[in-house]
């Protein structure tokens, strides 16, 4: 059961979440929007906060550097059964990412989430859509109206589960897709042997299917612990809150690509 945190517990993690002002750095043309705020309003529509990050850096006052915040709605009607696993649920969510300081833009992203029960791993598994602005001249009309359009946006989701959950892939596919996910995150010089990608950790990611791979490529990916021939460097976990991002879409365009051509 997903459990969801209070303003103190947001608090304790991401301090910027409270900033009410801007960073001094910033110049009288920077337009502040509140994150906290922004907490009341997804509240209003029926999300609550289930995750906050706010990566450490010593460089930064701690009080204004970007953070992100998962919001997931809490009415359980709109959850996707996930088809690896007849029972479990698909929970949409929405990644706001912020600052005060002008370290971050104001991004706003509607994704998808599969709870795998097996290790309590959530993997982001899709970007249904964005909203990104720089700190200048934005409005807090500008923001509700990203709110509620990423908002509508959530019912496409089943749609897009079933249709991938259909598309068997033969090895070469699930190839394509294992290299997809090879380039998004180290590059296409990489020596990654994209098999590596494609290996199941749990009895409901065995299928063929491209939802299934697609699950499959995405975890690895951002796990890591693999190394090209001839490395010593164990690459680790994707953290990073760009570059998780970044990786994530990748992988999903390269997904809608496959869809479209089957």
């Amino acid at each position: 059961m997903v459990t969801f945190m209070d303003k103190s517990e947001i608090a304790k993690l991401a301090p910027s979440v409270f900033a009410t002002e801007p960073s001094d750095r910033m110049s009288d043309r920077y337009s502040f929007v509140s994150s906290h705020d922004m907490i009341d309003q997804f509240d209003s529509l029926g999300w609550g906060v289930v995750r906050v990050t706010q990566p450490k850096s010593y460089r930064r006052d701690p009080g204004h550097k970007k953070h992100r915040i998962e919001f997931q709605n809490r009415d359980t009607s709109i959850l996707v059964e996930d088809p690896r696993s007849p029972g479990s649920m698909v929970h949409p969510r929405i990644l706001v990412t912020n600052s005060s300081d002008g370290s971050s833009s104001l991004s706003m992203a509607a994704g998808l989430f599969a709870l795998v029960c097996s290790n309590g791993l959530v993997i982001q598994s899709l970007d249904l859509g964005s909203f990104r602005e720089r700190h200048m001249g934005l409005t807090t009309e500008s923001v509700a109206g990203a709110i509620e359009n990423l908002n509508l946006l959530i019912p496409s989701i089943s749609n897009n589960i079933e249709r991938m959950s259909e598309v068997q892939l033969d090895h070469d596919g699930a190839i394509q897709m294992a290299i997809a996910g090879k380039h998004a995150r180290w590059g296409e010089t990489s020596d990654i042997d994209p098999n590596l990608l494609l290996t199941a950790n749990r009895q409901e990611d065995l299928g063929r299917d491209l939802w299934t791979v697609y699950n499959r490529v995405q975890e690895n990916t951002m796990r890591g612990g693999f190394k090209g021939d001839g490395q010593k460097r164990v690459s680790r976990p994707l953290t990073n809150i760009d570059a998780t991002q970044r990786v994530n879409i990748a992988l999903w365009e390269a997904a809608e690509q496959m869809l479209a051509a089957a």
